[in-house]
């Protein structure tokens, strides 16, 4: 019976299987204690940052339905009151990229942003200044 009794306090308190979801179960029994130990710490910190993604998710995806509410209910003011109006957003969050565009107005109903409304630059005049020194060379090349 001692024996029994030494063999029950010899046994580890570190769990041989971790359920991962309600139908799948990892199996540590072939790892030591220390090894089971560290795999559950492990375990344990992504379940933590997972939960901290969501929270982050779910943070991005409220501020957008509160900004889309918003915009919407503007938009919707603004045009009864006879006005003509577009609106554009664009936003990058965890979730992705999220570009809107609302209103009464043709720009509106074609529902395309402009490059300066998606956030890209520009270069049309960087274009035109390069086009120009390129001539200058040219021509100074040639009429030397």
């Amino acid at each position: 019976m001692s024996d029994d009794n030494n063999n029950d306090a010899q046994r580890s308190q570190v769990p041989t299987h971790v359920n991962l979801n309600p139908s799948t179960a990892l199996d540590l029994s072939g790892l030591s204690d220390a090894e089971r130990s560290q795999m559950l710490i492990d375990y344990k910190k992504g379940m933590l940052d997972l939960g901290l993604k969501a929270q982050e998710l779910h943070v991005d995806v409220k501020a957008l339905e509160v900004t889309l509410g918003t915009l919407t209910d503007t938009t919707r003011t603004v045009s009864q009151d006879g006005n003509s109006v577009t609106v554009s957003h664009t936003q990058t969050t965890s979730v992705g990229r999220t570009e809107i565009i609302m209103g009464n107005t043709e720009s509106a109903k074609v529902g395309k942003l402009t490059k300066s409304q998606t956030g890209e630059k520009d270069w049309t005049p960087i274009y035109i200044i390069a086009g120009i020194i390129a001539l200058v060379l040219i021509a100074s090349a040639f009429a030397s």
